[in-house]
């Protein structure tokens, strides 16, 4: 697609954040047995925050710009799902709300970049 002279999706900021999202939530959750213990919990947060990056990914190599804005809002909808799931685990008591603040951090800088780019995909016909 080329959207800004960006050839790979891997050199998208959005991308970059949400990895650093997956990365931190993956930390988080497996330093916290109770968190571990709770398999549908961990499970669902998982596939959320994993989400987010492949569906940027998914929709930038895809090359067409409508299907890239649509998987950016679906990677939107995940990280919001993620970071609601993170959010109970504060209020579970699996960890507590300082261990979040980086991964909320990135959550924010990726929904950010993730907006700016479905803005910019639109002059992309």
């Amino acid at each position: 697609m080329g959207v800004m002279g960006v050839r790979r999706y891997q050199d998208l900021i959005a991308w970059q954040m949400a990895e650093a999202f997956k990365t931190e939530v993956l930390r988080i959750v497996t330093a916290s047995p109770r968190a571990c213990a709770d398999l549908r919990y961990k499970d669902q947060l998982f596939s959320a925050a994993q989400s987010v990056s492949a569906n940027i990914a998914e929709g930038f190599v895809r090359g067409s710009p409508g299907d890239f804005r649509r998987f950016l809002r679906i990677s939107l909808g995940s990280l919001g799902e993620a970071e609601v799931r993170l959010r109970d685990g504060i209020a579970l008591s699996y960890f507590p709300d300082r261990d979040c603040e980086l991964a909320f951090q990135y959550g924010r800088r990726c929904a950010v970049a993730s907006t700016k780019l479905a803005k910019i995909a639109t002059r992309f016909h």
